[in-house]
Parts: C-alpha cells; sequence; structure tokens
C-alpha cells in the first residue's frame, strides 16, 4: 500500500478518490473491497495531510462529513414542494381496491406500477445545486420541516458532489443498519428507526456522524424524466444511494409476487422494513390521479401483517392524563413484537377490560396496532387463580377521590392540582404544536413538579437562571437556551395558545377555527355559549365543554397568570374580501391540481374548508371520480361546481 505520510497534493487527491470510491462500495453497494482497519488507516492518512494543509483541503473529502460545531437550533424549512404521507392498506382485499380504482381513473391505459420496500426510518428532502450538496430537512407537517444540513452532511453513503453538476431535489429515508444499532445502541433507543430520528435530531453533528447513520432515496424532482423506475435509475448514474429490490409490475399478480418477495426478504436484510410501497410508475399518470388531502392517490404502502406475541399481564395499573382521566395499562412480562420491547399496552376502559375477559396473571395476546402502538387483544390462557380488576375510587397520585365523567364510562381526578395533571398540562403547553419550547422535555417537567418549582404554565416564565442551573444535568447554556426559547414563546398566534390551553375536544383545527371566529384573545375569553354553538365546525358538545372550561376559576385563575407574563397573542391576519368571502368549500374527485393547492388558494380568498357535506356547505367542487359526497350534495342542494367553473368563480 502507498504510504501516504509526505504525500504531494495531486497524491492527496488521488487518495480522496480511492475512499470516496471505498464509501461507495461499502454503504451504498455493500461489497467492501477493503477491511475497515484498511479504510480507516487511509482515512488517517487523509485527515493528516489536511492538518498540515487546512487550505488545500479537496471539497469532496470524507473527512469533512462531519460538521463543525453544534448548532444551537434547527432552524424551519420550508419545502418547495409538500411532502406528503402514504396512505396504508392491510390486507389483499385492500390492494385489489386499490387497483380498481386506479384502473377506475385510467381507464383507457395499461397502467404498470413500481414496487420497492418501505423502509422504516425518518423521511427526508436533500437539495443539490450544480452538483452540491446544499441541504437537507425532515419531513415535518409536509410543508415545513427541520433543517438537519448539517447531520445529512455526515452520513457516508450520501455524496456531497453528484456526478453530474445537476440541480435536484430528492427524497429518502434515513436509517440505521440493525448491525449498527445491534452494537452500539440497542441500550439507549427501543429500536432502529428511534435511534435513526434521535441521532438525525442530535444539536452536534458530531454526534450524528458517530452513529453511523445511512439513507435510501426513494424519489427525484427533475424534469425530462417520465417515469419512476427511470428516474431512480437516473438517482444511480448520479452517485446516489437508491431503494433496493426494485421491480416493475404490469399485473395485479405481479404486484403480490413483489410484495411477497419483499416479505420474504424482510429478515435478510441489514435493516428494517415494514411494507411494500406500490406507485403508478409514469409520472403523467400520477398527474392525472392527483392527491387528496392526505396522499398521493397513484401511491400507497402495503403494510405487512402485524407481528403478535403471547405474554403474561403481570398488573392493571392506573395512569392519570393531563386532563384527570384515569386510563388502565397493562403491565406486562416483557416481550418482543414487531422488533420492539413491549412491557406496557393500554387497556381503555373498565368496560373494555370486562369485554375482553382479561385478568391480572392471564397470558394474553399483544401487538402494536399500525406497528406502533401495543395492546391487548385477547386472553390467551386464563390463569389458575386471576386477580380480579377493578378502577380505584381515589386518585392514585393525589388521592382525591374520582368522579364519574358525564356521558362517559371514564373516571377522573377532580384536583386540578394533580401531580400527574399538571405535568400533562406542561408538557402539552410547550410542546411542538402548542407554545413549541424547546428544551423543556418530559425528564425537566418532571423535576419542575416534584421540587414544587412549577404548578402552572406561567410559573415557567418565572424561573430565573439558577433555578433552571439548580436542575439536574442543566449547565449555564442550557438554561440560557431555555430562557430565551421561553421569551421567544410569548407571543404565539392565537390559534396556537388557544391549543396549548389544554381545553378538552379543542385540537389544533378547532383552536384555528376559534381563533379565526373570536380574533382576539379578549373575545375568546368573553364567548357565550351560544356564541361558540355558532361557530363554524364547533357541535354543541364541543362548545359546552370550551364554555364551562372558560368558566372555571381554576382556568381563569391559569390564563390570568399567562396575561400577566405577558403573554401577548397575535391575532390571525384577515383574508381579504373577495367574492367567495366566507364560503364553505368542499373538494371531491381528481382534479388537474393537488388538492392541497387548492385548498389553499380558496383560503388566500377568505373561503373556509369543510370536512363533510353538510347543509352549512356552500359549494362542493368535482372532479373526475366524485363518489358518494356528489349525491350527498345534490339531495341537500348544494350548488356544485366542475373545475373550470370553480376557477371562474375565483378568479373573475
Amino acid at each position: 500500500m502507498l504510504c501516504y505520510c509526505h504525500m504531494n497534493h495531486e497524491q492527496y487527491t488521488a487518495l480522496i478518490a480511492q475512499l470516496n470510491h471505498h464509501v461507495t462500495r461499502y454503504y451504498t453497494q455493500d461489497q467492501p473491497e477493503i477491511s475497515d482497519a484498511q479504510y480507516d488507516h487511509l482515512y488517517r492518512e487523509a485527515l493528516a495531510y489536511e492538518q498540515a494543509h487546512p487550505l488545500l483541503v479537496h471539497p469532496d473529502s470524507p473527512t469533512h462529513k462531519i460538521g463543525g460545531q453544534a448548532i444551537e437550533k434547527f432552524t424551519p424549512f420550508t419545502h418547495t414542494h409538500p411532502l406528503p404521507s402514504l396512505g396504508n392498506i392491510f390486507s389483499e382485499d385492500e390492494l385489489m381496491a386499490f387497483w380498481d380504482r386506479i384502473h377506475k381513473a385510467l381507464p383507457d391505459q395499461q397502467v404498470t406500477f413500481a414496487i420497492e420496500p418501505k423502509m422504516d426510518g425518518l423521511a427526508v428532502s436533500i437539495h443539490y445545486e450544480n452538483g452540491l450538496l446544499v441541504a437537507g430537512a425532515t419531513r415535518g407537517d409536509g410543508k415545513t420541516g427541520e433543517n438537519v444540513t448539517h447531520n445529512i452532511r455526515t452520513i457516508k453513503s450520501l455524496p456531497h458532489r453528484l456526478t453530474q453538476p445537476v440541480t435536484i431535489e430528492v427524497r429518502g429515508e434515513v436509517f440505521l443498519r440493525r448491525s449498527v444499532f445491534n452494537t452500539t445502541l440497542k441500550n439507549s433507543f427501543a429500536n432502529p428507526r428511534n435511534a435513526a430520528a434521535g441521532s438525525l435530531r442530535q444539536l452536534d453533528p458530531k454526534i450524528a456522524a458517530s452513529r453511523n447513520l445511512d439513507i435510501f432515496l426513494y424519489q427525484g424532482l427533475y424534469p425530462g424524466i417520465e417515469t419512476h423506475h427511470e428516474m431512480l435509475h437516473f438517482l444511480e448514474t448520479l452517485g446516489l444511494p437508491v431503494v433496493p429490490q426494485r421491480s416493475l409490475a404490469p399485473t395485479l399478480a405481479d404486484i403480490q409476487a413483489a410484495c411477497t418477495a419483499i416479505y420474504d426478504n424482510k429478515k435478510e436484510n441489514d435493516w428494517e422494513i415494514d411494507g411494500a410501497v406500490i406507485k403508478v410508475d409514469r409520472f403523467d399518470d400520477q398527474q392525472a390521479l392527483g392527491f387528496t388531502a392526505k396522499a398521493p392517490r397513484w401511491a400507497t404502502a402495503y403494510k405487512f401483517e402485524t407481528e403478535q406475541a403471547v405474554t403474561q399481564l403481570e398488573d392493571i395499573l392506573i395512569q392519570v392524563g393531563r386532563t384527570g382521566v384515569l386510563t388502565p395499562v397493562a403491565a406486562l412480562t416483557p416481550v418482543k413484537v414487531s422488533g420492539v420491547m413491549v412491557s406496557r399496552a393500554t387497556l381503555h376502559n373498565i368496560e373494555e377490560i370486562h369485554r375482553k375477559g382479561i385478568g391480572i396473571g392471564d397470558q394474553v395476546l399483544v401487538q402494536r396496532a399500525g406497528e406502533v402502538i401495543p395492546e391487548v387483544l385477547y386472553t390467551v390462557q386464563k390463569a389458575p387463580h386471576p386477580t380480579p380488576f377493578t378502577m380505584p375510587t381515589h386518585c392514585p397520585i393525589c388521592q382525591t377521590p374520582v368522579i364519574q365523567v358525564e356521558d362517559l364510562v371514564a373516571l377522573r381526578c377532580p384536583n386540578p392540582l394533580c401531580p400527574a395533571q399538571v405535568k400533562g398540562q406542561l408538557q402539552h403547553f410547550v410542546s411542538r404544536k402548542a407554545m413549541d419550547v424547546e428544551g423543556i422535555g418530559e425528564a425537566i417537567i418532571d423535576q419542575l413538579v416534584s421540587l414544587n418549582l412549577v404548578k402552572i404554565p406561567a410559573d415557567l416564565y418565572r424561573l430565573n437562571a439558577q433555578d433552571w442551573e439548580s436542575l439536574e444535568r442543566m449547565g449555564p447554556q442550557s438554561a440560557q437556551n431555555i430562557l430565551s426559547a421561553l421569551a421567544k414563546s410569548k407571543t404565539p398566534g392565537l390559534g396556537r395558545f388557544i391549543y396549548a390551553l389544554g381545553i378538552s375536544l379543542v385540537g389544533e383545527k378547532t383552536a384555528d377555527v376559534l381563533a379565526e371566529h373570536y380574533l382576539t384573545l379578549e373575545n375568546f375569553e368573553a364567548a357565550t355559549l351560544d356564541s361558540l354553538i355558532r361557530c363554524p365546525d364547533i357541535g354543541e358538545k364541543t362548545a359546552g365543554l370550551i364554555y364551562s372550561t372558560l368558566q372555571a376559576p381554576g382556568f381563569q385563575a391559569a390564563l390570568s397568570a399567562l396575561k400577566a407574563v405577558p403573554i401577548s397573542p397575535v391575532s390571525p391576519t384577515p383574508a381579504p374580501e373577495t367574492p367567495i368571502s366566507g364560503k364553505r368549500f368542499l373538494i371531491t374527485g381528481t382534479l388537474s391540481r393537488p388538492r392541497p393547492e387548492i385548498e389553499a388558494e380558496l383560503k388566500s380568498r377568505g373561503a373556509k374548508i369543510a370536512s363533510s357535506v353538510s347543509p352549512k356547505l356552500d359549494y362542493l367542487i368535482v372532479g373526475d371520480n366524485p363518489g358518494s359526497k356528489l349525491a350527498k350534495a345534490q339531495a341537500l342542494g348544494i350548488q356544485v361546481l366542475t373545475e373550470p367553473e370553480f376557477e371562474l368563480l375565483t378568479f373573475k
């Protein structure tokens, strides 16, 4: 082997090319030509040269895939095109229904499908300009993700420079190989997917680099290419790592065979997959099929059958949520289900326990619903002497007598200062979709409540640097970061603030509706029951809960304390007056443009988007294959618009 101890720049450049070749052979092609020790020797030689000649460092050097200092915070990244999630199917009947829908929408065409494994990782979008990697971001909500460029650059299988100087956006799944997870991270994370997600969101890119993340790409946005499979081949020619085990399927039998082959090979891979992705191959067919509000119509994920396991129900515990509701939770003898050790599973309520005939000591069947949420299905074998379970009469956390929730099976702790409720409310308040206070996690909230430093959300803003530094594992810089995050959160949007208040049945969309209806916090506080009932999309039950919450002394005191901080919510900007201001629209069928794009245009002109057909609906926009919504709208006498009629209405 050539010694590079006293190499010149030409030899150094050749060494960089050699290193990148071996990176591709190992990470992209999974066919290493040299040992890890040999690679490490070459790597150290390149590093020694770069340290001696810092001005001559090659831009493609693999030593620079570890970034510099830890960045203070991930910044938002607005995607140039939305990153939708996929719809799921779980059976051959649903596969046939998907097949039928595609061919009904494209009746005169021979449709070919592209089949590939569904990687179990974290979706990202990566941008190259003139062949150079310039940005990488997580999916986020599909419109805005986190800028994780520094950590994306640490992925060794992902080139910084493409083989051609093209400007392109590519999308893929960041994952952790099983071999890496089992040798380094299995004691720190529940599964490889969690480890990959946690590693990609490290503030220090050196930590991300040490985790040996990997990536497979499954999409490219680049003009002049007609099919999905041609696009993936083009990505390979650029030197990019593309999802493996791909195939084309012109018939339903071919799709089934391809999905079966992916499933049969599942345990042989060095990575986790949770299904097969089925896509219409031609891009013009994809364009014709369009999108629903959540997912493309031209693709679906065929999720593999959920793994199940039998284990013993050791006990039934009670969990107290942020609203005080008591939920029974199964304590299980730990068992591996879908690659994850499961020791807890929800039992929902006492009626569910009785319906399933579950007793303490029984052998029960457990599965991860949707491969995520553990649940107990039923008893497989009764214990010789099972221990009967009854719901407690007092809160297990604060010992307050529980009360029955009206019209529900649930029991609730009525004590607003119950530590479990306080913790739950604080976690909700600081969460990303609420006040978005970065740095305050569950462990910190546990300490704050245990030390009696915080009882209501406003207390968070009263703590000084010394208070934060007094917590375990909290240094001066971390304390200052939290104080900065709290200061930044003092002017939230009104909808975000209403959601953060944690009112029962008020989710993000309902909070936005309330913000748009009342415009100011003062108006919302003064809302009457009648005005809440008249509020669009607010049912009587929800209106009643909101009104009773607004009148509760404890809620009023907590809200007054937040206003005294001061928290000053920003009113939503009213949409301009247009001919369709205040009108309610619903879209059904396939249109020439994606549904989210049309809905965004309607909102920008002051219109409202309905979720279903009702007498309150003003217009139903109908595309191809509209389904049952059209008949319902016609029966109610609602005005139906074709796409050209809609364009005339909104643009005149």
